[in-house]
């Protein structure tokens, strides 16, 4: 099964320059700073300089590694404490493996016994190297983040300005055809079938009315929507189509962006086969924070490959709003979303 996660741009730092001169530069200020020290266990002055040399090293090169690591696992603006913090831990025990490593191997080398205090003293030097390092690089992503943005701001406000503009266009035809409807079932008897295909259209077209505005909304207000529009899909397609949902009140709560479950709906009645000889069977159903629309795959014969304008709009909509990766899956037998389930305050 293919996997393709939309995730943000990692973020890929240049650093080559500063480090070819940082170490070398560090590591000598570490020397003359502690050189008194080094002299009382017999250390010459090349010898110093190279201990502080490794030592700068090791932990520039093995912060760097774990700092590219958790940053890549938390990238996001909103994660930086839980990054700081895995930082903070796993630099606790990088350096006691380090200064352990590194003041018996001086130890051995220099023919001399290596002591608690030597160890300790050891650990405190490098918490130098270690506090230069991450004070480079989290000064850096945090001005790039910063950059990002304010770029992701604007453009953010220039679509919501064409959108208001394209909103203003066409505010007279949405009402004029909602207003319509209204008109046409009270022409219509309420207990014959089309009054509630009637019904059910205008719930569809108010809910899209409503949620145009709005980012995100809850699940619990989506699949309410998704059922009227599921009603006069079923109606059209009759016992062609089945769906199946298994969705616990408990996350009913939680929140998805508007039309994005009705879009996934959508694209699978396309792009699918949809008859009473080859019924299409749709699963919508949550799973680890995540809400998962999957169907089968039985391509329409001569049907062109669609633009993915449906899925894209998704991608893109929750790039912005979380930074939890929306999961495109897909095999020979089904094709699977998953949608990230946010909470009130994303």
């Amino acid at each position: 099964m293919e996997a393709y996660l939309v995730e943000p741009k990692p973020f890929r730092i240049k650093d080559g320059l500063a480090r070819l001169i940082g170490i070398p530069v560090i590591g000598l200020m570490m020397h003359l700073i502690f050189r008194g020290q080094k002299a009382q266990i017999g250390v010459s002055e090349i010898q110093g300089f190279l201990i502080s040399f490794f030592y700068t090293l090791a932990y520039w090169e093995g912060i760097r590694l774990i700092w590219l690591r958790l940053q890549k696992k938390y990238p996001h603006y909103s994660q930086t404490n839980t990054r700081l913090q895995m930082i903070a831990g796993s630099i606790l025990v990088y350096g006691i493996v380090v200064t352990v490593f590194i003041q018996n191997l001086i130890a051995l080398l220099g023919g001399f016994t290596c002591t608690l205090e030597m160890m300790v003293f050891g650990y405190f030097i490098g918490l130098i190297p270690t506090t230069l390092v991450l004070l480079v690089y989290e000064t850096v992503y945090f001005f790039v983040s910063w950059k990002s943005k304010v770029q992701e701001t604007e453009a953010i406000s220039r679509t919501q300005i064409q959108s208001q503009l394209e909103a203003l266009k066409n505010q007279l035809d949405p009402h004029f055809l909602f207003n319509s409807l209204n008109t046409l079932s009270s022409l219509i008897d309420e207990n014959e079938p089309a009054q509630q295909y009637l019904n059910r259209l205008a719930d569809v077209y108010r809910y899209v009315l409503l949620s145009k505005d709005r980012n995100t909304v809850t699940l619990r207000e989506e699949m309410t929507f998704v059922d009227a529009y599921l009603y006069l899909a079923k109606v059209r397609f009759r016992h062609g189509l089945e769906v199946r949902k298994d969705i616990p009140e408990s996350v009913m709560d939680q929140m998805v962006a508007p039309l994005s479950v009705q879009l996934l709906i959508e694209n699978a009645l396309k792009h699918n086969v949809v008859t009473r000889e080859s019924p299409l069977t749709i699963h919508i159903e949550t799973q680890d924070e995540y809400l998962w629309v999957k169907n089968e795959i039985k391509p329409k014969l001569n049907f062109e490959s669609g633009t993915k304008v449906g899925l894209n709009n998704i991608l893109e909509r929750y790039k912005l709003l979380t930074s939890k990766p929306v999961q495109v899956l897909r095999n020979q037998l089904n094709f699977e979303v998953a949608l990230p389930l946010l909470s009130s305050a994303s």
